[in-house]
């Protein structure tokens, strides 16, 4: 079926037009859609900050409470457990404040506690909250637990009991029922937006649900990394059209490292998106068929003249005669283009036979340089100034799949794609303008290729010295660049954890404080120790204390951020560079991570190993100007203090402290 170029040039513009209409509106749904998100995002951000401020302050009011119980309670020490029952009953309101509240001796032994019965004997000397505050913590709060007799999860909080001098008299603690009314009743009858939900996650080696809307869902499992509720929902191939994700942020509490979570629903999220959406297309499929309906009026007025020049060509066709026919006295661009055709018309007979001498001449030289290219195992290849391509061997060929006879004519952006193109432009340019260039390409597939780019020169006689195209020549160096990679590999890592080696640490070091420097962010250097880590190898053995070396490390590994860098940096000497701290509480958190993952015992074939970690901190501000030598002195005298005051904590360096 023929169609006329008035016809085609109809439906060209009313493609272009069109596909200018759903480039731009693809680009504002997408715009919009980003935006909507980053806006909804951060108000998200926002309130699940604000609710885990909340959080802090009231188990901050709670540790008040314990510390004035505390203080209630030392004159009174010398009485029986009922009286200090009752004393305790009535300075604490309950279940206001606590659930139940009770006194421990320092051997661990309960002298009271409201929820048991007098004279019942209960010891809670292996709770990991009592060890803390036995080893000098101010304040201890438990991981969650869960009720004996009413399976309620429930947390406890506790507070040291000390005399005029100091010494641990005994420990304070209350218990609260977190599906009581009274902790975080405001939080479980809040929503996010309408359909909207909070759940709260405990922190620890096994974090679980310690509030979910789904009753059921309480105290089961949940991820350390990525919790979103149970809401998760599986990628969508047309997220950006019908949104499906979830909105979902998250705070930790700063008192205990559990972690508040707010999730809004995708359809309540973007909801504003699906209607504007709506009707943008009812708008845009009207203003559609207007243009079309234009477009073809115009055209049709403005090809008028041309189809009778085409008419007139027919008739040339058929009878050569015919050429006093053309429009050539016409003043605009059909007379033109009359004139430019009865000329070519007469010019074309003239070089016919010049161009078939040409082609001989110019077949017979090709056919003997195809033969040596097709010989070379690399790429070879020749374009002319136009950036098409004049020639390729075989070998280039076969890399495309194509024949070769159908890669030549193809311009270099044709062949290669966009994107190949334009990294390869800065090489083309410096050749085109004399340079013979040689430098070196990597694959999106990891293929690394060693390109130059040769110019040739037209080399004709009496004619002046002009770029006539390109040779292009192209070498796999793959394997040579693996085995670099690989040796400068080997010289960074740890043999036995696989982190990096001292090496390793002062050069990522001195990149990450010059990239602090430069960019006006923060940068933390933490150094980590195990501690009587040589007991371990002396009463287990050398191989034994490389296993806890590694568990430690993996330990490590999962305690701080993407981005960051872990590196041992001696026998069991370790190190973190922290990137882009934006305040020292990062700092001081992942530090007390890292202390609490040591905590854990690790099982290594079969034993059960402890050792515990201490930690040192020191922060880099790019104001200070401080070196790489001076940050990891004050990182290491912060070590040294932590290792002073017990071990198995952490102690920051007196300028992190007044960061």
């Amino acid at each position: 079926m023929r169609h006329s170029l008035k016809y085609r040039m109809a439906i060209a513009a009313a493609s272009v037009v069109t596909l200018v209409f759903v480039a731009r509106s693809g680009f504002s749904q997408f715009y919009a859609y980003t935006r909507l998100g980053e806006v909804v995002q951060a108000q998200q951000d926002t309130l699940v900050r604000l609710i885990a401020d909340q959080l802090d302050e009231k188990l901050e009011s709670r540790a008040v409470v314990l510390r004035r119980l505390a203080r209630t309670l030392a004159p009174a020490l010398g009485q029986s457990p009922a009286q200090l029952h009752r004393l305790a009953t009535d300075t604490v309101d309950m279940p206001e404040h606590f659930n139940a509240v009770f006194l421990v001796q320092p051997d661990g032994n309960v002298v009271f506690s409201t929820a048991v019965p007098l004279g019942k004997k209960v010891s809670v000397a292996d709770r990991a909250y009592f060890q803390n505050i036995v080893r000098g913590a101010d304040f201890a709060v438990s991981d969650l637990l869960q009720g004996k007799h009413s399976s309620a999860p429930g947390v406890i909080l506790a507070v040291p009991l000390r005399d005029a001098q100091g010494r641990l008299l005994g420990v304070v603690g209350g218990v609260l029922n977190l599906s009581a009314d009274n902790f975080l009743r405001e939080l479980a009858q809040h929503r996010v937006g309408v359909t909207g939900f909070y759940c709260l996650v405990s922190a620890g080696p096994t974090p679980r649900y310690a509030m979910h809307p789904d009753t059921s869902r309480v105290l089961q499992p949940a991820r350390a990394v990525g919790e979103s509720c149970g809401a998760e929902q599986p990628v969508s191939r047309w997220e950006m059209l019908s949104p499906v994700q979830p909105v979902v942020a998250r705070h930790l509490l700063e008192s205990n490292g559990w972690e508040i979570i707010s999730v809004l629903p995708a359809q309540e999220a973007f909801s504003p998106l699906f209607e504007v959406r709506q009707r943008a297309i009812a708008v845009g499929v009207g203003s559609l068929a207007v243009a079309a309906l234009l477009m073809w009026l115009m055209i049709r007025h403005l090809l008028a003249p041309l189809e009778q020049l085409h008419r007139a060509v027919r008739r040339l066709c058929e009878q050569p005669a015919a050429v006093a026919d053309l429009p050539l006295r016409r003043n605009d661009e059909i007379g033109e283009l009359a004139g430019a055709f009865a000329e070519v018309m007469t010019q074309l007979s003239e070089r016919e036979g010049a161009l078939k001498a040409a082609q001989a001449s110019t077949a017979a030289s090709e056919k003997r340089l195809a033969a040596i290219a097709n010989h070379v195992p690399d790429f070879v290849a020749y374009f002319d100034t136009s950036e098409r391509f004049v020639f390729v061997n075989q070998a280039y060929a076969r890399h495309f799949g194509l024949p070769a006879a159908q890669i030549a004519g193809l311009s270099l952006r044709e062949l290669w794609g966009t994107a190949e193109y334009v990294a390869f432009q800065p090489f083309l340019e410096r050749a085109c303008a004399g340079e013979a260039v040689t430098f070196t390409r990597e694959a999106p597939d990891g293929t690394a290729w060693e390109v130059t780019f040769q110019p040739a020169w037209n080399d004709a006689e009496g004619a002046p010295e002009a770029l006539a195209g390109l040779h292009m020549f192209a070498r796999n160096v793959t394997g040579e660049r693996q085995k670099l990679r690989s040796l400068e590999a080997q010289t960074l890592s740890d043999h036995l954890t696989g982190l990096l080696n001292r090496k390793g640490f002062d050069r990522r070091l001195q990149e990450m404080m010059a990239r602090a420097d430069a960019h006006g962010h923060r940068t933390a250097l933490l150094l980590v120790d195990l501690d009587d880590f040589k007991a371990v190898n002396d009463t287990h053995g050398h191989p034994m204390g490389d296993q806890l070396l590694i568990a430690f490390a993996e330990r490590l590994r999962a305690c701080v951020r993407a981005g960051d860098a872990v590196a041992r940096i001696g026998g069991d000497e370790f190190a973190v560079i922290l990137d882009n701290v934006t305040h020292a509480n990062t700092v001081e958190r992942i530090a007390h991570t890292v202390v609490h993952a040591a905590l854990r015992p690790f099982e290594i074939d079969g034993q059960r190993l402890a050792s515990t970690a201490s930690v040192g901190s020191a922060i880099h501000l790019p104001e200070q100007g401080s070196s790489v030598s001076e940050l990891f002195m004050r990182a290491d005298m912060a070590l040294y203090e932590a290792k002073r005051h017990g071990k198995a904590c952490h102690a920051g360096s007196r300028a992190a402290a007044e960061v």
